[in-house]
């Protein structure tokens, strides 16, 4: 899966994604002020105008708002851009609110199923062969959680491509961290992997014969499923009952 997040490589990224992952954690909440362009080049060993740039690619994700006098303020929640490679990726599946753990499982409900009825109507023989191959990867990799998590990314990323449906395709780049930062949150706490290799393989099975109704109702089995996994891992989200069944 290609990553099109702000490269970490150099100081200058290292500042960004550290500042970013601090403040995504809570460490630095909302309402507080960074410290100073000075004390923040001392600390990470770097040049005032290093330190201008990195807050300027923070506030360009709707971090912070760097102000006059005032100094750096984080912003709220509701001003980041929770679709951002980076503060996807910054977030700790243990650490995600009930909200955006609803709002997870909501987005590919609505994507998903779509995306599979699709596939089923348009794949080609080289879209099913990848679909295949990461079912292939996931049934390998037996109790191995992370190995089977990158492979179940594979198999979700592969149906979307399958769908031919470029903007589906384009959304893979937000819809890759999504996915694997609700695999791990879920930590398939009431099913055993080849319970969820075999919910897979019927959506490839469905897709392969061209059943567009059934590929459909099969993935909606998995994002059920997905739901009742994740409300497990966090019971007061109440995810499974806001889906429909």
């Amino acid at each position: 899966m290609k990553k099109n997040g702000y490269p970490s490589a150099g100081l200058h990224g290292r500042v960004v994604h550290d500042i970013g992952a601090r403040i995504v954690s809570g460490q630095i909440p909302p309402g507080d002020t960074l410290p100073s362009e000075g004390e923040l080049a001392e600390t990470y060993g770097a040049s005032r105008s290093a330190i201008r740039e990195a807050v300027k690619v923070l506030a360009a994700k709707g971090l912070v708002e760097p102000r006059r006098r005032s100094g750096t303020r984080v912003r709220p929640r509701e001003a980041w851009n929770l679709l951002d490679p980076d503060i996807l990726g910054w977030h700790s599946p243990e650490a995600l609110i009930p909200s955006f753990r609803r709002d997870l499982v909501e987005l590919r409900w609505a994507i998903e199923p779509a995306a599979a009825e699709l596939a089923a109507r348009r794949s080609q023989p080289e879209d099913r062969a990848l679909i295949q191959e990461a079912l292939d990867e996931m049934e390998k990799a037996g109790e191995d959680p992370r190995a089977f998590y990158s492979a179940d990314v594979r198999f979700h990323l592969a149906v979307f491509a399958a769908s031919r449906n470029a903007l589906i395709e384009r959304l893979s780049t937000i819809l890759g961290p999504l996915l694997t930062m609700s695999f791990q949150a879920q930590a398939r706490r009431n099913r055993a992997f080849p319970l969820a290799v075999g919910d897979h393989r019927a959506v490839y099975e469905a897709i392969a014969a061209g059943d567009a109704r059934a590929a459909r109702k099969a993935m909606q089995f998995i994002m059920n499923q997905s739901a009742r996994e994740l409300e497990a891992a966090s019971p007061e989200a109440a995810i499974a009952a806001d889906v429909p069944a």
